[in-house]
């Protein structure tokens, strides 16, 4: 039996120009809310009704780490999305300030922390909140080799607690590529 009918049951496959893909899907998306009871440098496990990112198969089931131990075992690059939606708040690039020191932080399963400064492999898809006027979303994208730091399992939120600031977020789902 080949590696992907074992593991069809597990996660979705997909055959792309004869390179496998594996996609896991995240359980979370969080609604755009003001967040007063939390304290900005945060990470968002540590918020009232924050937890770390969880991932699960194309049926809904849950990813464990053996199952993710082994797909990273067979794939040599990895890739995600993460949305960012704003309200007056920073994700990325603070135009008013052109610095980058409230930028997102995320946390990898490897343990190992992903952002702006330590990290050539994030990429920036839009950035609707630089200007911090109004609503709009910052889509990051993470394609590294690295792939011990995919899927990320936390995010520490750093532009919030004014009365006027809100935000939310939606994690991307994992493609683990062949």
């Amino acid at each position: 039996m080949s590696v992907e009918n074992t593991y069809f049951l597990i996660l979705e496959v997909f055959l792309y120009k004869s390179v496998l893909h594996w996609i896991v899907f995240p359980l979370q998306q969080v609604r755009i809310s003001s967040w007063p009871k939390e304290v900005p440098g945060s990470w968002f496990s540590e918020f009232k009704r924050g937890k770390l990112l969880s991932y699960e198969d194309v049926e809904g089931n849950p990813i464990n780490m053996v199952q993710m131990t082994f797909l990273k075992l067979l794939t040599a690059s990895a890739k995600q999305n993460f949305t960012y939606h704003c309200h007056q708040s920073v994700a990325w690039h603070d135009a008013t300030s052109d610095s980058y020191d409230k930028a997102l932080r995320f946390l990898g399963s490897n343990d190992e922390e992903i952002s702006y400064d330590n990290s050539p492999y994030i990429s920036v898809l839009a950035d609707g909140c630089a200007a911090r006027s109004g609503y709009g979303k910052t889509v990051l994208e993470i394609n590294t080799p690295k792939i011990d730091q995919v899927p990320i399992v936390d995010v520490l939120l750093s532009d919030f607690g004014d009365p006027s600031q809100k935000f939310g977020f939606e994690v991307g789902p994992v493609c683990f590529l062949g």
